[in-house]
């Protein structure tokens, strides 16, 4: 906003000045300056390590293998969001017509923030879910868990796959507001992974990915990323 407020007071400086003549550049000096493009892996520095692990693997529980691999691209310990509808991820390693249901569960585990079916047929890759689809948002504080559950046959729930983590929103402090304001176009990514905000570093990478699919740089980086947690070969 503060961007397009600068550039309309230069275009009316620009009219108003009479022709043969120029007009006084407009003071700049309260914009942050932004720092130098990054290169290379972002590091994820998480701020929860020796909290018990809220990552749950895509074991399936009757040992079947005709199940694609299915993985929460999440970390060991519970992620942050600075989003009140962020942006979550998942893995499947083929395609799928099994039924895949999604729930958010919060501090009542009996009555679900929310349990819904996701559309398919679901092809290979790494699958997004926009909470914002949903109408629902995540209170600051709070302790989450996500799920993700591949259900084969609804009649013999022994067969289900079930992957999650967990998930808290926070609220950015000024030094993290600061960094982000200042960062390059394109490196939020890893301000919000030096910070330990999970969610919104690997969306940030992600839009990145969509919008530019043969970028094998950023390929590279959320690759990178998701080994830090333990998660590889997944793109």
């Amino acid at each position: 906003m503060k961007l397009n407020m600068t550039v309309t007071a230069l275009c009316l400086a620009l009219l108003a000045a009479p022709l043969g003549s120029s007009a006084e550049e407009p003071n700049t000096s309260a914009s942050p300056t932004k720092a130098a493009k990054r290169t290379g892996t972002p590091k994820f520095t998480p701020t929860n390590l020796g909290t018990p692990s809220t990552r749950l693997g895509g074991a399936t529980r009757g040992g079947s293998d005709s199940i694609p691999r299915t993985e929460a691209l999440v970390p060991e310990q519970s992620g942050q969001t600075l989003e009140a509808q962020p942006v979550l991820y998942w893995f499947l390693s083929g395609p799928t017509k099994d039924r895949i249901d999604f729930a958010i569960v919060g501090v009542d585990p009996i009555n679900p923030v929310l349990e819904t079916t996701l559309k398919g047929p679901f092809e290979p890759g790494i699958q997004r879910i926009r909470i914002a689809d949903y109408d629902v948002e995540l209170d600051r504080g709070v302790s989450y868990q996500w799920f993700v559950r591949v259900v084969p046959n609804p009649e013999q729930r022994l067969y289900d796959r079930v992957v999650g983590g967990g998930i808290e929103r926070i609220e950015a402090n000024d030094t993290l507001e600061a960094q982000l304001a200042a960062a390059h176009v394109g490196d939020a990514h890893y301000v919000l992974a030096d910070a330990g905000i999970w969610y919104d570093a690997l969306d940030s990478l992600s839009v990145q990915i969509e919008a530019a699919p043969s970028d094998a740089d950023l390929i590279a980086q959320r690759a990178a990323l998701l080994e830090q947690v333990g998660l590889r070969n997944l793109n």
